[in-house]
């Protein structure tokens, strides 16, 4: 996810120099050149396009408030790059970070466990990492990403037909909700991953080439505390720009900015949590999340079928309650990040082998 000027005149790395700069602990860096999204001059303001009644209701079972009222930036020194400032409702940022520390690391997604001996089976990440044995092991800070759909191999850098579990409904929807409003109508939630990053984490800077549909946008979902996200240009000599990205908000790559180079040096911790706002007619209390009558857990893994508001269910017993505080601890240090793509080409229905 990059951004900046291109200088073909040298091949000087000036990715490097900034991306140490925001990860240096000692002394801690200036963040007075981080642009703020929606307080920038250079920033241009995109009308959201229309949904029809149906996608309306839609994007209120997926967490989302009304289109009309999302406010969406393009950054004119990086063009084809989209910030959507959180369209998120309280519960319905709740309900993302409940899926992806709940839910998603769960089999048949694949998880970075497994490099560390550990295969979870049918047991829940979540569960385990909060035993006496789970937190013993550290186990809450080995996960770093899941992924879902298309699996991506990290020592190919390709994705096959021999690795592909199912995308969850709910996370279809959302995509094509966004990729609707910001206009691009045709995308497909094929791949995602999932990354977690705890207050010392960090990406270094690459570009994401793997899916041979380069044309499509990448999504960006931030939950938790905000990350100095730095984009750049297809090369390292294209110095970087830096910016903020906060609990709800959404990132589109497109076009140049889908082929630049993007990191992360920084997690930062905020005073804020919008995950916790209350708005008229939400709650926020944990006990409030969506409960239903008959007490179902609502565990989605990768089958759900069913829409968004009526899978995240929590039942009003005490281990239920104690998940939900755990989780608003975790999220009140730790940062959750899904990355969601289009793998197949149009017309496409799988990978050539």
């Amino acid at each position: 996810m990059a951004e900046g000027c291109h200088n073909a005149d040298t091949n000087e790395d000036k990715f490097k120099p900034l991306f140490r700069y925001y990860k240096r602990r000692q002394p801690p860096p200036d963040y007075c050149n981080v642009l703020q999204v929606g307080a920038l001059k250079a920033e241009k303001q995109i009308p959201p396009c229309s949904l029809t009644p149906e996608e309306q209701e839609q994007a209120k079972e997926v967490g989302l408030v009304p289109y009309s009222t999302w406010k969406i930036y393009a950054l004119e020194s990086h063009p084809g790059l989209m910030i959507v400032l959180n369209p998120f409702t309280s519960q319905g940022q709740q309900e993302w970070i409940k899926r992806c520390l709940m839910d998603y690391p769960c089999s048949p997604n694949k998880t970075n466990l497994i490099s560390h001996g550990i295969d979870l089976g049918s047991a829940s990440w979540w569960d385990l990492a909060h035993s006496p044995e789970g937190d013993q092991q550290g186990l809450q800070k080995m996960l770093r990403w899941v992924t879902l759909g298309y699996h991506h191999n990290w020592d190919t850098k390709e994705y096959s037909e021999d690795m592909k579990g199912d995308i969850p409904l709910s996370l279809q929807i959302l995509c094509r909700i966004v990729a609707k409003v910001v206009g691009f109508d045709s995308f497909r939630a094929e791949a995602a991953i999932v990354n977690y990053y705890h207050k010392d984490s960090t990406l270094a800077p690459h570009t994401d080439h793997s899916e041979p549909n380069m044309e499509a946008p990448l999504l960006s979902f931030s939950f938790g505390q905000s990350a100095v996200f730095l984009i750049g240009g297809p090369s390292k000599s294209t110095e970087p720009s830096a910016l903020f990205l906060h609990s709800g908000d959404i990132m589109i790559m497109s076009g140049a900015s889908r082929k630049g180079y993007h990191a992360v040096p920084r997690i930062r911790l905020v005073p804020e949590e919008p995950w916790n706002a209350v708005h008229e007619g939400e709650g926020n209390l944990p006990s409030e999340i969506n409960r239903n009558q008959e007490g179902d857990v609502g565990n989605e893994r990768c089958d759900d079928n069913c829409p968004f508001n009526k899978r995240l269910k929590l039942n009003s017993d005490s281990d239920d309650e104690q998940r939900i505080v755990k989780m608003l601890e975790y999220i009140r240090t730790n940062r959750i990040n899904m990355n969601v793509r289009q793998v197949l080409m149009p017309g496409m229905d799988k990978l050539e082998r």
